[in-house]
């Protein structure tokens, strides 16, 4: 997989590195990662939409040049500056995707701002969580809208044991940290009201938090409410939380299901690419 540089722009309080696809002008993303930060995870998913003709924008809400070093209280003005940025490029159909947190954040604006049509969320949370400080839980939302915070669940603690739970796992794994949490009923993601097709996917090997449950959660929610787009959840068996098309090797040193089942995780990320690929061409 040869590394590529796209065009970087700065968007209100973050940072975009636009990967435009020949000269199509009918559909672009808008691509979001997760709690590492920065645009590198998110740019490997623009650079796959890239080689199948979608353009996208990855967008940096934090850790990057023009945004703030942590996860907390994250603007949904950048999305709504990012859909802007396109359609002064011509584009009317604006759809995004994100991926863990990108996922989390990636609801909330597509909730805030109808004028997204396609909505994809890789190992999504169903509630919004607290932020962080570095690795200490802030006290605050990661998400705000208009100067407000976003109703958030806390976590269960005010010191996370993440090393203590990697080092007993041998394995990046923090479920410990994620799992029985007392969620706040008001943090619980409205999923209901997002007006665009939805598609979620989910692995039931998640060592981050538990994807499956949570996708399931809100595919709950839109059943409940006779949602009148379509919608869809799509789960995993081996491959880790990083749902990435091109992830690379080095994935298997950290996650322990990407170390014994290298050829299903390959599978399943392929499948992963074609089933995204499905839902935007014939879907949206």
């Amino acid at each position: 997989m040869p590394r590529r540089t796209g065009k970087h722009i700065k968007i209100y309080h973050a940072d975009g590195v636009w990967y435009p696809a020949k000269a199509r002008k009918d559909k672009v993303l808008i691509v979001m990662s997760g709690s590492e930060g920065g645009t590198e995870h998110a740019e490997k998913t623009c650079w796959f939409l890239q080689d199948h003709g979608i353009p996208s924008l990855a967008l940096g809400y934090f850790k990057t040049k023009n945004s703030g070093k942590n996860l907390d209280r994250i603007e949904l003005e950048n999305v709504e500056a990012a859909i802007s940025w396109l359609r002064n490029q011509g584009y009317e159909k604006i759809g995004i995707l994100g991926a863990s947190k990108g996922a989390e954040y990636a609801a909330a604006s597509s909730i805030a701002f109808k004028t997204l049509g396609c909505v994809i969320l890789r190992t999504p949370s169903w509630f919004y969580s607290e932020g962080m400080t570095g690795r200490t839980p802030s006290g605050k939302s990661c998400w705000s809208y208009k100067g407000q915070e976003l109703p958030f669940t806390p976590y269960k603690t005010r010191k996370l044991p993440i090393l203590k739970e990697v080092l007993h796992h041998r394995e990046y794994h923090i479920l410990a940290v994620n799992e029985g949490k007392k969620v706040v009923p008001e943090s619980v993601i409205p999923i209901e009201k997002i007006q665009a097709p939805i598609l979620m996917f989910s692995t039931k090997a998640d060592t981050i938090w538990p994807s499956y449950e949570s996708c399931e959660k809100l595919k709950k929610r839109l059943k409940d409410s006779d949602y009148k787009y379509p919608y869809k959840h799509i789960s995993f068996e081996y491959m880790s939380h990083m749902m990435l098309e091109y992830c690379g090797k080095g994935i298997k040193y950290f996650i322990k299901s990407e170390r014994d089942y290298p050829d299903e995780c390959v599978a399943e990320r392929e499948q992963l690419g074609t089933e995204t690929i499905q839902w935007i061409e014939k879907i949206w």
